[in-house]
């Protein structure tokens, strides 16, 4: 009988160990090594696809095809109260569009159980940590016996691959919830050392995407899968819009993909760990999940934030403390999200070892920067803590205290609206077209929009700055349709344009011919030119000040907006990263909180009235973004260091910003020096000396690429790089990094999905 498996993997098993070996070993709960060496070719197939980041992280080449295996648990799960044995029932197919199963008495499957219980609180309501009771595992096809299940593993039908697992230990009676959680991973001992036994010094080959699953259920009724646990408080899904789809990578090799199965170890117990609630300032358990993901999140702010400063023997490993988390950490539904079944339960239940891993500073036990003093029963929390409760008009409800009022001066003074000519045909300028462009403000003092600039320290309705900026297009912004950019006659090629349009009048006037302000608005007049630029969608930008920016304690945040619009084509011109900025940022703001002029949203759109190909203002987001993203010591053009910036993923897959699938295919065939040099590096002559000693290797590694790139004919300068810009040159990148070439970008970036292969056996 035929039947479709995996097993051709093994004839990959030399290109793989030779690629385990330039790894220096690939464990399951190890770290990455380098890229090994290329594997042959699998057989090809197109049934499903997989991301080819998953291959990078495990340090394999691309020519290596992975499999996307399917565990479905959802067939039920037998409990016998009499014996307290537990059975899990099993489908575990290979993801085609078959979906046929995978024998895992032949290929080298490694099959995780565990069997866990949500420990109720001592009030009886629902507890959030659970207590792993069981764990067993083993690769049923493994020569070597002590490799084995511990307990039975049955197969059903191969075809399908239905299987029935019967635990080896045993699980006592409760009336609370239980979670059975399974992992499968290919996993193959090879004799590395040639001693003839395949033991612990034998190298493990760590192959394909992993795969986890999960059912919760009642002793009383094992049979039916319960849609909630009652402490699900947080999704994968929160957890993949930083971390990408493979969450277990930090410290586990990729194995575990669920926050699920993150419980069964991270727990209160945390593998067998202390657990001490005994006033001791050192009594939590720094491994459980809760406690440990919270002081994670939060650690650079408690290393920066003397509110929230760590009390001694309270610390959460120092590797962690540079940790730089894009949000504020205040922002519970971040994680918390609303498609967490049981989101809420985090501020309806509060306890002292959750509270304490953001809030660091408290101690319960002498009442030390604890409102209600010392503090010895979580069970009592929730009676301040609840929602609707204050004290002398302090809100304790943890709603309000996760979401506080902003700074004052962190709250633009004004809501502004931009409003533009409409265009004659209703959806896009042509030429001939010249758009007045106005801006109206509305706030608690009225603007006098005709007032001379008025000094900045007081709010009086007379603003002290009023800038206007138009650019575009959005794949190659650069200043246009005002005066001084670059579609005015008068401006000369390769000098700067003129970026920010000042719409305040003195006495009465201004020095811009363009500027139409009067008493109903600021206004500017856009140039007749509009039919000299490429088609596509263009931004015009404003912001403004009437208290300003005094200094770093006295200031108060921009009052702006920003707002597109069409040229030469109705057809709005697709972002080159599309929106991902905000799935890790949320809905904070750029420069919003300190002295910084600026309040941008997290849009590439704002962004661009200064982060533009001119060069002028500030430095190409192409390049700025690449060099904060990738941690870059020398890929900014302006010379900052971003070592100390911490991404929650492997920054050389583009698609975890460049989300948007209607992104134009030649902006990734069509690398420049500017964009690639924020991760690669700018700065040829980057002298490790300069720099931390720990980071020596990846300086060395950036200048040389620096170097590269500029031996190729790259100048760094992002104006070159503009195909719109008069001193724009055809870069020859492509010759070696284009599609197939020796150093394909599209391989190298994780910008391709590879096949999962299928071959029939007898």
């Amino acid at each position: 009988m035929k039947t479709k498996t995996q097993s051709w993997l093994k004839s990959l098993f030399p290109a793989l160990l030779l690629a385990v070996f330039a790894l220096g070993g690939c464990g399951d709960d190890g770290d990455d090594g380098a890229q090994g060496p290329a594997g042959p070719a699998g057989p090809a197939g197109a049934d499903a696809t997989f991301d080819a980041q998953a291959l990078f992280d495990l340090g394999l080449h691309e020519n290596v095809v992975a499999i996307n295996p399917q565990l479905d648990l959802s067939n039920t799960i037998d409990y016998d109260a009499a014996t307290g044995v537990v059975t899990a029932h099993f489908f575990l197919t290979d993801g085609t569009a078959a979906n046929d199963g995978i024998d895992v008495l032949s290929d080298a499957y490694e099959l995780r159980f565990y069997v866990a219980e949500l420990i109720d609180n001592a009030d009886g309501t629902i507890g959030q940590s659970w207590d792993r009771l069981i764990y067993e595992r083993g690769t049923p096809a493994s020569e070597d016996p002590d490799d084995h299940m511990p307990g039975t593993l049955t197969q059903i039908d191969a075809a399908t691959g239905e299987y029935e697992y019967v635990f080896a230990d045993t699980v006592a009676a409760s009336d609370n919830v239980f979670r059975v959680t399974a992992r499968a991973r290919w996993r193959e001992r090879v004799d590395s050392d040639g001693d003839g036994d395949l033991d612990r010094d034998d190298i493990r080959i760590v192959f394909a995407n992993p795969v986890n699953a999960h059912y919760d259920f009642r002793q009383s009724d094992p049979g039916t899968e319960l849609a909630s646990s009652g402490a699900d408080i947080v999704t994968t899904e929160a957890c993949e819009t930083c971390h990408g789809d493979r969450i277990g990578n930090v410290g586990h090799g990729g194995g575990y993909t669920k926050v699920k199965t993150c419980n069964n170890c991270h727990n209160v117990n945390y593998m067998g760990g202390r657990n001490r609630l005994d006033g001791d300032l050192d009594y939590v358990v720094e491994g459980d999940l809760a406690y440990m993901i919270h002081r994670i999140h939060a650690s650079h702010q408690l290393e920066i934030d003397p509110a929230f400063q760590v009390l001694d023997n309270q610390d959460w490993r120092d590797e962690v403390r540079e940790i730089t988390y894009p949000q504020h950490i205040y922002t519970c539904s971040k994680c918390h999200a609303d498609d967490a079944p049981d989101a809420n339960l985090s501020e309806l239940v509060p306890t002292r070892a959750n509270c304490s891993s953001c809030h660091a500073n408290v101690n319960f036990a002498t009442g030390e920067n604890h409102g209600g003093g010392a503090w010895s029963d979580d069970t009592t929390c929730s009676s301040c803590h609840r929602a609707g409760f204050s004290i002398l008009g302090v809100s304790l409800d943890p709603a309000d205290v996760h979401n506080p009022d902003p700074d004052p001066m962190n709250v633009p003074e004004y809501e502004v609206t931009i409003d533009m000519t409409e265009p004659a045909n209703g959806t896009h300028y042509v030429a001939g077209e010249t758009p007045l462009v106005t801006v109206t403000l509305s706030g608690d003092n009225p603007v006098d929009y005709t007032a001379d600039p008025d000094a900045q320290g007081d709010t009086d309705g007379v603003l002290s700055e009023a800038e206007l900026f138009v650019y575009g297009p959005r794949s190659n912004a650069v200043p246009v349709l005002t005066t001084g950019s670059t579609t005015d006659p008068a401006w000369v090629p390769g000098t700067a344009p003129t970026q920010g349009l000042d719409l305040l009048l003195t006495g009465g006037v201004s020095t811009d011919p363009q500027v139409a302000t009067d008493a109903t608005g600021y206004k500017y007049q856009l140039t007749d030119n509009i039919g000299d630029l490429a088609p596509g969608t263009y931004m015009v930008r404003f912001e403004s000040f009437d208290y300003g920016d005094i200094s770093d304690e006295d200031y108060q945040t921009a009052s702006n907006a920003m707002k597109t619009f069409q040229v030469g084509t109705a057809d709005e011109e697709p972002k080159v990263s599309g929106d991902a900025c905000i799935n890790c940022h949320g809905d904070t703001r750029m420069h919003q909180e300190g002295r910084h002029s600026h309040n941008q949203a997290f849009d590439t759109d704002g962004c661009l009235g200064c982060h533009d190909l001119s060069d002028n203002y500030a430095e190409y987001i192409g390049n700025r973004v690449h060099a904060v993203h990738s941690a870059s010591a020398t890929g900014d053009t302006r010379n900052r260091d971003w070592t100390h910036v911490t991404f929650p993923r492997p920054a050389n897959n583009c698609r975890t910003c460049h989300t948007n699938a209607e992104a134009d295919v030649p902006v990734w065939r069509d690398p420049n020096e500017v964009a690639c040099g924020g991760c690669h590096g700018t700065d040829r002559f980057a002298d490790p000396a300069d720099y931390d000693p720990d980071l020596a290797s990846k300086i060395i590694r950036e200048a040389s690429a620096a170097a590269h790139m500029a031996e190729m004919g790259g100048t760094f300068e992002p104006e070159t790089t503009n195909p719109n810009d008069p001193t724009y040159v055809p870069r020859q990148c492509i010759v070696c990094h284009g599609e197939d070439r020796i150093a394909d970008l599209f391989v190298t970036h994780g910008l391709v999905n590879f096949p999962v292969a299928e071959t029939e056996v007898e």
